[in-house]
């Protein structure tokens, strides 16, 4: 009851809590929302087959991704022969993909990314791509097109397929995406069949064909419903899985931050009523009574903040998977569901951080005394404590070996090794921020003392007496400075080192790259230069990422090695993409790290299993040789560096944007509530002040320039806490890409995301301080 009153009581002064809960808990459930409905989905050029018979699904050697054993093209024949005699069965079609894409205008067309979208013409049954003109494919240099590229029956074209260009005549138009020839063509460009589809008779019970099916293909996979999502392509896969790490990034901060205000807030309420908790000790209360206030009202406001953050975060659900989806983070395909248990694990996850930043103040609350009541002091108590100075310490120690270990970190988690030294550090600096800011007011303020005017001097006096207040509003800018001046940091870094790396390796050299096609075929290949065939292979229930050079023995790289207990002399069988199998004589064993091959082959052998492999460049190449070839686009090495980090540029700096969107509104909040908060411990100030003869104009310069003051030194300590990640990860990657690198700051964010902190902080300053100024007129 007494924490319901509190509450009640201190309804504005909590205002900010709140609002930072409800903001907090939106973004939960709306990651988790939109999480949760971005999960594997049935392929749709197979959705129409109920029944899906698969061979076994291998996991990649370092436990993400996976990649599905084919059947050689005979053995799948065969087994879709057996398979279609079921009962309820109306056909069995073997699924065979490969890439192909039609030139329409000189240009290729379709999604550059999709490897897969050749098929032959009995696939498109299995998505219910009808026949809409004209007829199917019977013969080499005939296809089936998309009704959309705008081609009409008969048209004479060119078709790209690993092997080169080759003119085809359009002799149908299908309704649906993809590029279908004769039964004959695709079996040799995709001799492997990696799924057959089951086509029912109407009214056929799926689960019942499931369980014929097994027993007619024992050993392989038999999918139906939501099981069917196992063979989501791997670009698919790849989308989500980015558009999961911006989710992780946005809840993370969410929590983060959120008990950042939350801890402020409540150990400013903690300062500020320290009578009010001295009355009640005086009365009988123990420490563990005024904990429990402290904690039930973090309690009622944690739940108030959860429910209205659950509510918000529903509505905001549907247009942030659509602006995913925009931004190439989902795929197109995505619909947010709304669904209960992400809705309520996000209010849990609210109320627990509620808990959780309000826990340091309710033990110091406890131990406020009695006597506390009948002191008449403005002045602050203590500012820190034992608890504080060794969760400060703790965490300075741990951001200080968090940001050495960058330096030395792989390149997978480097990144995450820099935002987790900074959190550290950050935690660090608003832990110590009583003990830091006052020598730092000291030392900023020590040129103004010889100023004309008592202005300066209050804002010195102001600022070194309350410790406690002007901690509580630097701690937010703090962490918003930090974490913008970190990510834009990493991102331009990152920007220059990689493109210097790769452009000082391919000095004074021209490389082909693709030009609208996922890929270059054998005719680019053929021009000369050095290129590199990507495959699959599979071995020991394990996928294996192999790539054919044209000179290259065999070598595996140590982690597969050890996966699959080889040792240079030693032989495995592995199974290529075509089904077939070989005993490969292991030559090398490379170190983790040194390469990004798991399995180098020759070439030749790549090239004899997998006839729709394509080159992702050539280096080395004549730009005549290439001249008019569709799908090639020919680069110097700068250009050519440019190009590679291109993509990845974008989506760094897409979600460094976001992270600092959410750390600045953050920001504003916590500032706004640490001012609504102080109004009321300040009007004794204002009123000494008015009495002094101030003016209004000249009590909001005052607290402008108050504000102003503690902005200054939270963005200074927020890009000091900075300085040991970034410098860390530009060690990391002059190591990594063998040409030095300097640390870049990106000034304009900082300075924007500083100015914005400064403007939110200045606005609610001068609100709070005109409000009490009215207050003491009346």
């Amino acid at each position: 009851m007494i924490a319901l009153a509190a509450v009640r009581g201190r309804a504005a002064s909590l205002a900010g809590t709140f609002a930072g809960l409800t903001l907090g808990v939106a973004l939960i459930a709306m990651t988790l929302l939109v999480h949760v409905s971005a999960m594997p989905r049935t392929p749709q050029r197979l959705a129409a087959a109920p029944v899906l018979v698969h061979g076994p699904v291998a996991p990649d050697a370092a436990g993400v991704g996976s990649g599905v054993r084919p059947w050689a093209g005979p053995d799948a024949v065969a087994l879709a022969q057996r398979l279609a005699g079921l009962p309820e069965v109306a056909a069995a079609v073997p699924d065979r993909s490969f890439y192909a894409q039609l030139v329409v205008d000189g240009a290729p067309v379709g999604d550059p990314a999709d490897a897969a979208a050749g098929h032959g013409w009995s696939s498109a049954a299995l998505g219910a791509y009808p026949l809409v003109g004209g007829v199917a494919p019977d013969a080499d240099g005939e296809v089936a097109a998309d009704a959309a590229t705008g081609l009409a029956v008969g048209a004479r074209t060119t078709l790209l397929t690993a092997r080169g260009p080759a003119e085809v005549t359009v002799t149908g138009l299908v309704g649906g995406p993809g590029v279908y020839l004769s039964e004959d063509a695709a079996a040799r460009l995709s001799p492997g069949v990696p799924v057959i589809g089951l086509l029912l008779r109407p009214g056929a019970d799926p689960a019942a064909v499931a369980v014929a099916a097994r027993e007619a293909a024992p050993g392989a996979v038999v999918a139906t419903g939501e099981q069917r999502a196992a063979l989501e392509p791997v670009q698919q896969a790849k989308t989500r899985w980015l558009g999961t790490q911006l989710l992780i990034a946005m809840a993370s901060l969410a929590v983060f931050v959120t008990v950042f205000v939350v801890a402020s807030t409540f150990a400013l309420n903690v300062a500020q009523r320290r009578r009010e908790l001295g009355l009640l000790r005086t009365v009988g209360a123990t420490p563990r009574q005024i904990r429990r206030i402290v904690l039930g009202e973090a309690l009622l406001v944690g739940a108030a903040g959860g429910i209205a953050g659950a509510l918000l975060g529903t509505a905001a659900a549907g247009p942030a998977g659509r602006l995913l989806v925009r931004w190439g983070l989902a795929d197109p395909g995505l619909e947010v569901r709304l669904q209960l248990l992400p809705v309520l694990a996000a209010v849990a996850v609210g109320v627990g951080v509620a808990l959780v930043g309000a826990y340091a103040a309710g033990r110091r609350a406890a131990k406020v005394p009695p006597m506390a009541a009948l002191r008449d002091a403005a002045v602050e108590a203590r500012a820190m404590g034992p608890g504080r100075w060794l969760l400060g310490g703790g965490a300075f120690v741990l951001g200080g070996f968090l940001a050495a270990r960058t330096a030395t970190a792989a390149a997978d988690e480097r990144v995450n090794a820099a935002l987790f030294a900074a959190m550290a550090l950050t935690a660090a600096a608003a832990l110590l921020a009583p003990v830091l800011l006052p020598p730092l007011v000291r030392l900023v303020s020590w040129p103004l003392r010889a100023a004309r005017g008592a202005g300066p001097m209050l804002v010195r006096a102001e600022s070194l007496t309350a410790a406690r207040r002007t901690a509580a509003t630097a701690a937010p800018v703090i962490a918003t400075v930090g974490f913008a001046v970190l990510l834009s940091g990493m991102v331009s870094t990152m920007r220059e080192a990689y493109p210097a790396g790769q452009a000082a390796k391919l000095a004074g050299i021209t490389v082909a790259v693709p030009d609208r096609t996922p890929g270059l075929t054998d005719a680019a290949l053929a021009a000369g230069g050095r290129a590199v065939l990507p495959s699959r292979v599979y071995a020991e229930g394990l996928s294996i990422a192999a790539f054919g050079t044209a000179t290259g023995p065999v070598s595996v790289a140590a982690g597969v090695a050890d996966a699959l207990g080889v040792r240079i002399g030693d032989t495995v069988t592995v199974v290529f993409a075509d089904g077939l199998t070989e005993r490969l004589t292991i030559a090398r064993v490379t170190p983790d790290g040194q390469v990004d091959d798991d399995l180098i082959l020759p070439r030749d052998l790549v090239r004899r299993h997998d006839p729709s492999a394509l080159a992702a460049a050539v280096v080395g190449v004549d730009a005549a040789a290439l001249a008019g070839l569709p799908g090639v686009e020919v680069l110097d090495a700068k250009a050519y560096a440019d190009r590679e980090s291109g993509e990845d540029s974008r989506l760094l700096w897409l979600f460094a944007t976001v992270l600092i969107a959410l750390s600045v509104g953050y920001t504003g909040i916590a500032v706004v509530n640490t001012m609504a908060m102080s109004a009321e411990g300040r009007r004794p100030d204002l009123a000494v002040l008015r009495g002094a003869g101030t003016t209004p104009r000249q009590a909001l310069r005052h607290a402008a320039a108050e504000v102003l003051l503690v902005v200054a030194l939270g963005a200074g300590l927020g890009l000091a806490v900075t300085v040991l990640p970034l410098l860390g990860m530009a060690a990391g990657l002059e190591e990594e890409v063998g040409v030095p690198v300097a640390l870049r700051l990106h000034w304009p964010v900082t300075a924007a995301t500083v100015l914005a902190t400064a403007v939110v902080a200045v606005v609610a300053s001068l609100t709070v301080t005109r409000r009490a100024w009215r207050h003491q007129a009346r």
